[in-house]
């Protein structure tokens, strides 16, 4: 149940919304450019969004397109981002997403969550896994 601006609750849902978490130290300290992390959130994106095409999450919204809510996360290095994708796996029931494994490089890149209602369970594996909204 979530309050209106008058303080009355409301039976309204949360709005659906995707969490993408990106690697921060690709930027910085591997020398990616702004492109080349673009695509990796287009491929994490669309990657995930294929693999629950089926979950009634999904296809809501999916079918809302004019009020697709994103947004983009940072996350420091490989080892927070497995961390999130081991944290995600192990909840109950499990968190659907998809890690972004760049090839040839067999470099985990970055992570969509599956549009979700932001759950406590998710943001307490952003927050254990050190994600921060992306800065500049």
């Amino acid at each position: 149940m979530t309050e209106t601006t008058a303080g009355v609750p409301s039976t309204a849902p949360q709005a659906l919304l995707m969490q993408i978490v990106v690697r921060r130290d690709l930027l910085e300290a591997e020398g990616w450019g702004v492109g080349p992390l673009m695509a990796q959130v287009a491929h994490a994106t669309s990657a995930v969004l294929h693999e629950t095409r089926e979950r009634p999450e999904t296809q809501a919204y999916l079918e809302d397109l004019k009020n697709m809510r994103k947004v983009v996360l940072q996350t420091p290095d490989q080892v927070s981002i497995e961390r999130l994708a081991n944290l995600l796996s192990a909840s109950d029931p499990p968190v659907p997403y998809h890690l972004w494994i760049e090839q040839p490089e067999n470099v985990p890149t970055c992570l969509a969550i599956a549009p979700n209602r932001r759950e406590p369970k998710i943001k307490k594996a952003l927050d254990k896994a050190g994600c921060r909204l992306w800065k500049g």
